[in-house]
């Protein structure tokens, strides 16, 4: 799909990968898309369909309108490229990383009054959008340079008064415990009979008509056989029977 290249950041350096399954997840997202498209369909005409659907599909129409552009116009060659945004660029800090954007002329004179370096509005190298993204090197250098001197929470309490858009790359356990994360709710705590205390995401879109819960946990092996093969009409004689042919479990949860 290209995205090992668009993570590298230029098609002439090593692919790389992202570590998460994101290919999975996203067409899982298209998967359930088009579910209800095709039911609204059924609804409208009375008619259902197969819909046929790949990760590859998925991933590349994902990455198209961000990442593909140079590829949009059949008649036009395009060479190796480099990346198409340095947004997400991340930089080190004295105690750890943050992110900040600055291709933008206000946001670039913002930079420069956050870190009092105003010459770096005077500076030929960087004085508008193009000629920063032409001198792309020496700019992320520099502002490498500068942030290493202070801490991420210096760095954003001065980039949120100039209104620089910048944000922390939090680590795992310190995003759990992120204010904005406490705000919003969206980690729960639930009880699990085996595995104890859990913490779990919400779902993360939020219904007022009709809000979701969750009510229990993954099930154990074989815990809810009773109750399925029950609703399916098997009697307590026949469920016997399949315990013991080995055709399912002799877990008992019931307790």
């Amino acid at each position: 799909s290209g995205l090992t290249t668009i993570q590298a950041g230029s098609d002439s350096a090593r692919p790389r990968l992202v570590r998460t399954i994101l290919p999975d997840k996203l067409t899982a997202i298209v998967a359930s898309q088009a579910v209800t498209a095709a039911l609204l369909a059924r609804e409208r005409n009375g008619k259902g369909q197969h819909v046929r659907l790949s990760m590859l599909d998925s991933i590349l129409n994902f990455l198209w309108a961000s990442d593909m552009g140079g590829q949009t116009y059949v008649d036009e060659p395009v060479g190796d490229q480099e990346a198409a945004s340095f947004i997400d660029l991340i930089y080190e800090t004295r105690d750890g990383y943050m992110t900040i954007s600055t291709m933008g002329n206000k946001e670039w004179a913002a930079l420069a009054r956050a870190v009092e370096r105003p010459e770096l509005l005077d500076d030929p190298r960087f004085k508008s959008a193009s000629l920063r993204d032409h001198n792309v090197d020496a700019r992320l250098e520099l502002v490498q340079s500068i942030l290493i001197t202070r801490t991420t929470q210096e760095w954003i309490t001065l980039f949120e008064r100039e209104e620089v858009p910048c944000a922390p790359a939090l680590t795992r356990n310190e995003v759990i415990k992120h204010p904005q994360i406490l705000a919003s709710e969206i980690l729960i705590e639930t009880d699990h009979p085996v595995a104890g205390r859990l913490r779990q995401t919400r779902t993360p879109a939020r219904f007022e008509g009709t809000p979701t819960e969750i009510q229990r946990g993954a099930p154990r092996l074989g815990e809810h056989n009773l109750e399925i093969l029950t609703e399916l009409g098997f009697d307590e004689t026949e469920i016997d029977a399949l315990r013991a042919n080995g055709a399912i479990g002799n877990e008992d949860y019931s307790g």
